[in-house]
């Protein structure tokens, strides 16, 4: 496959699927979804090293007749396999008699956006290449410290497209190219043990994993030593950019999805417009920005990709909608449909109906360092280091959540004291927004669709 004419050989399978469709059926309408994508991934685990490379294509047809509407996955695109799957998704619709009250049709056409900004280096990468990334990390992690025993790294590249159409007249594609690095280690002083990772993700130039192993050694073996916190107390947290991501994308980031405002299942529900965060927040879904790892010139329904506003200066602007979700609430759609996406996405899109989800979600950096940021808190103050455990399994009807986070300091008026064994946090994702203390200038791009800096929130309750 050649990435120059993927656009246009993608393209030339929906057209024939769609043609194909017509001569079934002339008033079903009709949407055709064809992708490609190849990966290579290099891991080390303990020593022991696992490479995997290959590619995978699918086609994913949706057909519908008054309100009857009929999927269809098959892998490939050839064009018996795409006639295969027109015919399969047919069979569905003549075969059912259940009807969708809330389909309006397919995406109507609409202003392409622009793909992101990549560097077709990405896709020269060799297996070679990744696994030296990956044994310079463990190199450096296991040289950052004596303590530490165990460190894994994993370095992989991806590249593919996808196109879609309907009869409608819609016709759009796009293409996408990212490499990630990603390093783990444990130090372990007689029986404690203690974790910390680190990466690097990016589109428009080559991973640099110089300097994350040493990083990730030196923040494992300083977690060493940890105290118990030993109380029940509302505190101050500081989360850094990999917890913070976390907590928004599981947070807001599925409160403002259109089907949970189309189905009142989501607190913000009839808030367009009120002030339900700190002023210092403004929150983007960007589905144009140029390094973001969800942008595409169209969405997984051939809608146009764009920059949403979701929150800005504390204020709510937007919900996120697909086609169909957005029909249903009355409005159009913001370029938000995704196949299989959400926080993990997977690798198989076409096996997937079309969904509403973010993007890109990006936070607008404060003025203050991380340093500066926790240098203001008075008191007791909890920073969170990594991820906290179960954050994505949070209440998204009621907001509350509990979580635990392993690697943790704590901070004494404005200066971080020593590390302490993981504590439980929880609280209401939305309360924590109109609860926010500071948000840093140290933004950075995460792997599960979100670019954050470091946020410090009052009033979670930690116990430890």
């Amino acid at each position: 496959m050649d990435f120059d004419t993927l656009r246009d050989e993608l393209t030339s399978a929906v057209d024939a699927g769609l043609k194909h469709a017509r001569t079934l059926d002339s008033s079903v309408e009709a949407e055709v979804y064809v992708s490609f994508n190849t990966k290579s991934t290099v891991d080390i685990d303990q020593g022991v090293v696992s490479a995997e490379s290959g590619s995978i294509a699918g086609t994913a047809v949706r057909l519908a007749k008054d309100k009857r509407i009929g999927f269809a996955s098959v892998s490939g695109y050839s064009l018996e396999r795409v006639r295969k799957c027109v015919d399969e998704a047919f069979q569905v619709i003549v075969s059912t008699s259940v009807n969708d009250s809330r389909f309006r049709g397919f995406c109507d056409p609409s202003p392409h956006g622009n793909e992101g900004r990549f560097d077709t280096r990405i896709m020269e990468q060799s297996v070679e290449d990744l696994l030296h990334s990956c044994r310079v990390m463990v190199s450096e992690a296991a040289a950052a410290d004596g303590r530490v025993k165990t460190v894994s790294a994993s370095a992989e590249s991806s590249w593919g497209g996808y196109a879609v159409g309907n009869t409608r007249g819609v016709m759009g594609s796009s293409r996408h190219v990212a490499n990630l690095c990603s390093v783990s280690a444990q130090a372990i002083d007689g029986d404690e043990r203690r974790g910390s990772m680190e990466f690097d993700v990016a589109t428009d130039r080559l991973i640099q994993p110089e300097g994350l192993g040493t990083r990730v050694g030196k923040q494992a073996a300083a977690l060493l030593g940890a105290k118990k916190l030993g109380t029940t107390a509302r505190l101050p947290t500081v989360w850094t950019p990999i917890a913070a991501a976390s907590y928004l994308v599981a947070g807001i980031g599925q409160a403002t999805l259109g089907r949970h405002v189309v189905e009142r299942t989501s607190p913000l529900c009839d808030r367009i417009g009120e002030q339900i965060a700190d002023p210092s927040l403004t929150l983007l879904d960007d589905g144009q920005r140029p390094t973001g790892m969800g942008t595409n010139a169209v969405d997984a329904e051939g809608h146009g990709q764009r920059t949403n506003t979701v929150v800005e200066r504390g204020v709510l602007k937007t919900f996120l909608f697909d086609n169909y979700w957005g029909a249903a609430f009355g409005v159009g759609s913001t370029g938000n449909c995704g196949r299989g996406g959400g926080v993990f996405p997977s690798r198989v899109p076409y096996e997937h109906s079309p969904t509403v989800g973010t993007k890109w979600l990006v936070v607008k950096p404060g003025t203050k360092t991380e340093q500066g940021l926790i240098e203001s808190i008075d008191g007791q103050a909890i920073l969170i280091m990594d991820f906290p455990l179960g954050i994505f399994h949070g209440n998204v009807s009621s907001g509350e959540f509990s979580a635990v986070a392993n690697s943790v300091f704590l901070i004494e008026d404005g200066e971080i004291e020593y590390p302490i064994q993981p504590v439980s946090v929880a609280g209401n994702f939305h309360e924590g927004l109109r609860n926010i203390i500071g948000v840093a200038d140290n933004a950075r791009p995460i792997p599960f669709g979100c670019e954050s800096p470091t946020i410090a929130f009052d009033g979670f309750s930690i116990v430890g």
